[in-house]
């Protein structure tokens, strides 16, 4: 393995504008889904090389206004600059200068990833190779903790037949600590992310070191982050007809079945998923209370959700 090469590499997608990079050998993925694998993307694939763009605080904080003041129109705000618009962009166009410079330093096979399910093509976890490449940890709320920025964070990964250097596993202090800190749990307005039961995680494997997250009701998360109903979104009116299901009393699936029959053609992802975005806002790794509480970007007092 090539440190000096991995070095050059990571030096120039910093250059790009990413804010962390790390390398992941092919053996961190011995556990993934079939079909999910790497060497299923780029047969030969041998490195995956993954990064971060960090979210604005401003984008975040206009996802706050939403919920602590219930300015609705403000939300478009994280949608375009927080989640599916400018962040996948950027990652798009790092990508695809990552890919390019491995193949000229490398003379192997580079394989850029989409960022985000905007150009519809099929998508690794980029939350995992995140995690194989030691950027992070992951919170009880499934997403992909910085320890400098929390999950306020969108991932981007090049794969490529180059065998480089791999860094480390996340080896620092805890980022979440699920029986202590139940934040994501009680900030989600249809309780989509459980409460901490031991025993009952998402148990995951890279690189020999295992973590679990929750096993989220993704249709309840779907309820909200879509605005499906009159209480979530600007319109006042339900998108999804009540009659179809109870949304907090059952499993939702004839929400899933309602989505199928009825996409809407008319935003990239065919429907948004934005319209939330709490888990993700309030998690207080990543100097929370320094950027938002104390500067008065949030007035919610997230302390009441902390065990001593």
């Amino acid at each position: 393995m090539n440190s000096k090469l991995s070095q050059e590499i990571k030096a120039f997608a910093l250059s790009c504008g990413v804010d962390k990079v790390g390398i992941a050998g092919i053996d961190r993925f011995n556990e993934s889904p079939e079909g999910l694998h790497p060497t299923d993307f780029l047969p030969g694939c041998k490195s995956v090389i993954a990064f971060c763009v960090r979210l604005p605080d401003g984008a975040i904080n206009a996802s706050m206004r939403t919920f602590e003041d219930g300015m609705y129109d403000l939300h478009g705000i994280y949608g375009a600059y927080g989640y599916v618009g400018a962040p996948n962009y950027e990652l798009l166009f790092a990508n695809y200068k990552i890919a390019r410079f491995v193949e000229k330093l490398t003379g192997c096979a580079a394989m850029p990833n989409t960022a985000g399910p905007t150009h519809g093509a099929k998508m690794m976890s980029m939350r995992h190779c995140a995690y194989a490449a030691g950027l992070g940890e992951f919170g009880w709320s499934s997403l992909m903790l910085t320890p400098e920025f929390g999950p306020r964070n969108r991932f981007g990964a090049v794969l490529t037949t180059a065998e480089l250097e791999p860094d480390p596993m996340y080896n620092g202090p805890k980022l979440c600590d699920p029986e202590k800190c139940h934040i994501c749990e009680k900030m989600c307005p249809t309780g989509a992310i459980p409460p901490y039961e031991k025993g009952s995680e998402r148990l995951v494997c890279s690189g020999g070191k295992e973590v679990g997250y929750s096993q989220i009701n993704w249709s309840k998360c779907r309820l909200m982050c879509h605005g499906t109903r009159a209480e979530f979104n600007e319109s006042g009116e339900d998108i999804i007809p009540r009659s179809v299901t109870d949304p907090l009393d059952s499993e939702l699936d004839a929400i899933n079945d309602y989505f199928n029959r009825n996409p809407r053609q008319n935003f990239h992802q065919h429907s948004p998923s934005w319209k939330c975005g709490n888990c993700l806002s309030y998690c207080p790794v990543g100097s929370w209370y320094e950027r938002y509480g104390e500067s008065g970007i949030s007035g919610v007092n997230t302390d009441k959700f902390i065990d001593e």
